[in-house]
């Protein structure tokens, strides 16, 4: 893996891109990044939960589900459309510069396509991929079925860990998007870590 050209390919791309060796200087990174007094929206990630992101943007406004009563679930969902940061991980990271997702409800790659005007995604190296094909193939193979242990669903995958391109009304791969440029108007800026994280 040469992070030179993976970084090389996302900023032609007109992407910010970031490389940490560990949890600690990436949080530093975005302490600076996002000014106090923003407001944030968090996705269900795995990684941010893992690097302790959370607790450590104190002076900000901070929207995530687990944070609040679950009755308020969508609630705080609609919030994060009119924060100033929405904050996410990403099933996978293309060496080639373009990033997948795969999504069951819809409010991840929803924002991250037309929420907030800076987007945050921060991934571990374990989510580097050679390209679109080996992008979709990790999300459906190795994150989809964790994941959807992990939220309790009730689909092949869970069971079997490995993708059956199942018609279940359980299935969380909804929709595929695959983000070549930020978006017009969109500031995004990845931040990967030199340490496998999320799923």
């Amino acid at each position: 893996m040469n992070i030179v050209t993976i970084q090389s390919n996302y900023e032609r791309r007109g992407f910010d891109f970031s490389f940490f060796d560990d949890e600690s200087s990436a949080i530093d990174y975005i302490q600076n990044l996002i000014p106090e007094g923003s407001s944030i929206g968090f996705g269900g990630s795995e990684t941010v939960k893992e690097i302790g992101l959370l607790n450590a943007l104190p002076n900000r406004i901070v929207l995530h589900r687990d944070l609040f009563d679950p009755k308020r679930k969508q609630e705080i969902l609609d919030k994060m459309h009119f924060c100033d940061w929405y904050v996410s991980s990403a099933n996978a990271l293309c060496s080639t510069g373009d990033i997948v997702n795969i999504d069951g409800r819809g409010n991840r790659v929803g924002e991250i396509v037309n929420g907030p005007k800076n987007i945050l995604i921060i991934a571990g190296i374990n989510k580097i991929v050679n390209d679109i094909s080996e992008g979709i193939e990790r999300t459906r193979n190795i994150a989809s079925p964790k994941n959807c242990r992990r939220l309790h669903k009730n689909t092949p995958c869970a069971t079997l860990d490995k993708c059956c391109h199942c018609n279940s009304i359980d299935t969380i791969c909804n929709a595929t998007v695959i983000l070549h440029h930020p978006m017009t108007g969109t500031k995004v800026h990845i931040v990967l870590i030199n340490k496998n994280l999320g799923y």
